[in-house]
């Protein structure tokens, strides 16, 4: 990696642009990169994520708050197939990852408009053992260096996305193999939590500890869930996901932006089925899981907006079991676009 950003050292541009050996941008990346680096030419920038893991989690709540940005978690590694890095960090992270050798080898470094672009093996490790994602983001932290995540490709209609940061978030409602799983950050010993999306869910509404299951059910499905589905992906997963992703919401989507978001609903639902389950899974099951996903959404936002969330006392969080790293689903295909 130090070979690669080196090669754009002293050349006057304003950005160093890192590639994972092998990866093909699409028509218009390149000038997406030079918008974003000069709309936020002080922070680090992703252009691609892994949709199962925790920082995909927070790209798809930037998606519903309709923002172009998400600011990436600080304790997750980071996507590492696209990213860029202005040029007076590039020259100390090349430092910093000599120290960390990850292998793989760089390609020749290509030029874009200031901003320098140079390939390496995003996908390598340390001699250590130590990803390139988890050294970007280690070295982030040691810098204070803001790191954002581009949201954009399965978002169809890219005008709908207002070019903002969707904040870190403290509650991160995640669907990974096959079951709703909720993360919460605990401040005061600065780790992630793990607690139920049941026990999460009593906090979203006045309404919910007594008729709201029923009720959410009614409201949200429209018929049985073929039991081949629901071994692999039970519905009430998906139902409380969508209420939890929801309840992090100011107001709930419009019907109007369905089609814009559906992209990041289905990411979810395919993430969640796991590798094994790939050869039975129907493509239908996942248009119909992803309607019941919307709509969930769209609850979890209008219980909020009417009724409040409470919030977990601290007291109640020390109580819960930490979230650790292996708390994930493994890779999945990446999505890539420009």
């Amino acid at each position: 990696m130090k070979p690669a950003l080196g090669t754009a050292t002293g050349t006057g541009s304003t950005h160093h642009l890192v590639m994972r050996e092998g990866a093909e941008p699409g028509p218009g990346f390149t000038e997406e990169v030079r918008r974003a680096v000069a709309q936020r030419p002080d922070a680090a920038l992703a252009f691609q994520v892994d949709w199962n893991s925790w920082n995909g989690s927070a790209v798809r709540l930037a998606a519903l708050r309709g923002c172009a940005w998400a600011a990436a978690l600080p304790q997750a590694q980071l996507p590492a197939l696209a990213f860029a890095l202005p040029a007076r960090q590039a020259s100390a992270f090349a430092e910093y990852a000599a120290r960390h050798p990850a292998a793989g080898r760089p390609d020749a470094g290509t030029s874009a408009a200031g901003t320098s672009a140079a390939a390496t093996s995003a996908t390598g490790t340390s001699a250590a053992g130590t990803p390139v994602g988890s050294l970007v983001a280690a070295f982030a932290r040691e810098r204070g260096l803001d790191v954002l995540i581009r949201v954009h490709s399965a978002v169809e209609d890219r005008g709908r996305l207002r070019d903002e940061v969707s904040p870190l978030p403290t509650i991160l409602p995640q669907l990974l193999l096959g079951r709703a799983r909720i993360a919460l950050w605990d401040a005061g010993a600065a780790v992630w939590r793990q607690a139920s999306w049941t026990d999460h869910l009593v906090r979203i509404g006045r309404s919910w500890p007594g008729a709201a299951p029923a009720a959410v059910f009614v409201a949200i499905t429209d018929r049985p869930s073929p039991p081949e589905r629901e071994e692999v992906l039970p519905l009430a997963e998906v139902v409380g996901y969508g209420v939890a992703i929801g309840a992090l919401l100011e107001r709930a989507p419009c019907e109007h932006t369905a089609r814009a978001v559906r992209g990041y609903l289905s990411t979810a639902v395919l993430g969640a089925i796991g590798p094994t389950a790939y050869r039975r899974w129907l493509d239908q099951w996942t248009d119909e899981l992803t309607d019941v996903l919307w709509r969930a959404v769209g609850l979890g936002a209008r219980l909020r907006s009417n009724h409040g969330v409470t919030r977990w006392r601290v007291e109640e969080l020390r109580r819960l079991p930490e979230a650790t790293a292996a708390w994930s689903a493994p890779p999945g295909p990446l999505e890539w676009t420009p």
